[in-house]
């Protein structure tokens, strides 16, 4: 039985990640359409899953939720329930003492294009700022990645620069572009 919500939002539950949930992240992780455009160069092995999972997911360092949403039921009578996972969201290389994190997140394409990376992104955000006490977001976006770069407009970030030329996808090098978004934006 999967833990209970981290975080709700309206139509998202946000809840840790468990060794259960590793065979579906990695059938996500090995869709093309996926796996590059983050920050793993290829799919992952079963071995490499359950090495990320305990040397990232579990390291008690970062927060990584899984995105839920409700499950569908043949049942009208029946009670929904967020079971059904759609995506991730992260905040990563977090710095206490500089107040800094990263924000990082990822869909099932079945999920693309319903706002749901939105939806989980803006309630991470504000638990940064609110609870962690950050002042400042950081994320980075690969080159191409539109759909990504659309999710932190609608949140305020502004870009603030590139790496050019230094992630491989398709064959062809891509530039990264990072995005920051201040306390004092978000709270405007």
């Amino acid at each position: 039985m999967p833990s209970p919500a981290f975080i709700e939002t309206e139509r998202t539950a946000l809840r840790p990640p468990e060794r259960e949930d590793l065979d579906w992240m990695q059938s996500v992780f090995c869709d093309e359409r996926v796996w590059g455009w983050g920050t793993y160069p290829q799919p992952m092995t079963g071995e490499q899953m359950e090495t990320f999972y305990e040397d990232t997911l579990a390291d008690g360092e970062s927060v990584h939720l899984l995105i839920c949403v409700d499950a569908d039921t043949d049942d009208p009578g029946q009670v929904q329930q967020r079971t059904d996972r759609v995506g991730l969201v992260a905040m990563t290389d977090h710095e206490p003492e500089q107040g800094t994190a990263e924000l990082a997140y990822w869909l099932d394409p079945d999920a693309w294009n319903q706002g749901f990376a939105t939806e989980a992104a803006s309630r991470l955000v504000a638990y940064g700022f609110d609870q962690r006490g950050l002042r400042k977001w950081a994320a980075r976006v690969v080159g191409g990645n539109d759909r990504s770069v659309a999710v932190l407009e609608r949140l305020g970030f502004t870009r603030e620069g590139q790496h050019r030329r230094d992630w491989r996808l398709d064959g062809e090098w891509r530039d990264t572009h990072w995005f920051g978004l201040l306390r004092a934006e978000w709270e405007s």
